[in-house]
């Protein structure tokens, strides 16, 4: 986005010391500068220190899973992971079909669900949500409906639910007011967010912002984040490794955060569905480069599909050689932002910020926490849960502690 010309009240603030990870007192050394755009909008700009360096560890306490075996800890395909206010989490897995329920120290306690078309079975369930009451939501788009389970007792009941997206990991929330948000491309550049109500009937439905003009017929040919190729009759898009898509979270009092495809700065905004834009993050980190050999490599393998494929070369110049800025976004249970950035290094790297924009601090993961991307940690005050692989690509799920650097 570009202000240039405007007229801007700055404010610039010296934070001083983060005593811990609850706290709203951001990280010294950074500098936060606030403003008023033209449009209402406010924007946060947060300047690192020169030598900024994590603030925090994500220290393992507690893992779940297993290589060998088939029992409830043995994972295959995890789509969801929710954790209740007692400590106790529950995951889907996706390949089994399964809703499994640990404790806080990671005992099993039940396994619901199975494939199936009967009460409490599942086709294609593919997500996985938590209700204000400590119930767990299921959809479930082959089936056609969404399911609600008792963690301990299981089934509870269903509701019809038609989704187009049949494959898709689900992307919608459970939101304030008993409200349920799914987003859907309706055709063409038209997106939309559904709007249900907890017996998922569709009560709403608010337009989202286009990729183009919503009356433009959208043409796969002409798409900046996929290659191109016609096959037969049809056609084949591939995505383009390391291009900046859209990345975008739905928090719990129904507002929006989301980046701008193709956009590969650090900079975040909060809307509201149907509404404005009412705040804009930035964060000026340094950006980080793909290594070469990983972006060659890349480009190496692509090049012999094509060549097996019998099409001409692509233009490999659009690979970026630069990683996007923001990989994700979530919320923290007290309402804080978390934001997935890259490391220069072999890490990862959350930012933490509170909900007016302001930086608090970083979390940097612990020795032998390979994150499992496809699912979001879940922080609860000191505490977080995520998903992590091994060197075999077997799934745990583990529980961290954030602790001070230092």
């Amino acid at each position: 986005m570009m202000y240039g010309g405007e007229r801007r009240a700055l404010l610039a603030v010296a934070w001083v010391t983060l005593t811990s990870c609850g706290d709203n007192a951001p990280q010294p050394g950074w500098t936060t500068v606030r403003d008023t755009l033209p449009s209402g909008t406010v924007r946060v700009t947060n300047v690192p220190r020169t030598d900024a360096a994590p603030t925090w560890t994500l220290v393992e306490e507690l893992r779940v899973g297993t290589v060998e075996g088939a029992g409830p800890d043995a994972f295959a395909y995890l789509k969801g992971l929710v954790v209740l206010d007692d400590g106790r989490f529950a995951v889907l897995d996706s390949q089994s079909q399964e809703l499994r329920v640990f404790g806080p120290d990671g005992a099993h306690i039940a396994t619901h669900g199975r494939k199936g078309q009967g009460p409490g079975e599942f086709v294609n369930a593919n997500g996985l949500m938590l209700d204000h009451d400590g119930r767990l939501w299921v959809p479930d788009t082959r089936n056609g409906r969404m399911s609600v389970f008792d963690p301990e007792d299981g089934f509870v009941e269903s509701f019809p639910f038609a989704d187009a997206n049949i494959n898709a990991t689900w992307n919608g929330a459970m939101v304030e007011g008993n409200r349920i948000y799914r987003p859907s491309r309706v055709s063409g550049n038209r997106r939309r967010l559904r709007v249900y109500d907890l017996n998922m009937r569709l009560t709403d439905s608010l337009p989202l912002p286009s990729d183009g003009p919503e009356d433009e017929e959208f043409d796969p040919e002409s798409q900046p984040g996929a290659f191109y190729q016609e096959m037969g009759g049809g056609y084949m898009a591939y995505s383009i490794p390391f291009y900046p898509g859209e990345v975008r979270y739905l928090d719990p009092r129904g507002a929006a955060w989301s980046t701008r495809p193709g956009d590969p700065e650090y900079r975040i905004k909060r809307w509201q569905p149907g509404g404005d834009t009412t705040l804009v993050v930035e964060t000026r980190r340094p950006p980080v480069a793909v290594p070469t050999a990983e972006r060659d490599s890349v480009i190496d393998m692509m090049r012999q599909m094509t060549s097996n494929m019998g099409v001409g070369e692509w233009d490999w110049s659009r690979v970026p050689s630069i990683r996007p800025a923001v990989e994700d976004i979530f919320e923290t249970a007290e309402g804080n932002l978390w934001i997935r950035t890259p490391s220069s290094g072999d890490g990862v790297l959350f930012d933490v910020y509170s909900r007016d924009g302001a930086y608090l601090g970083t979390a940097s993961l612990g020795p032998g926490l390979n994150l499992f991307e496809r699912v979001a940690p879940v922080v609860r005050g000191d505490l977080v849960w995520l998903i992590v692989t091994d060197e075999l690509d077997v799934l745990y799920v583990v529980r961290a502690r954030i602790t001070p650097v230092g």
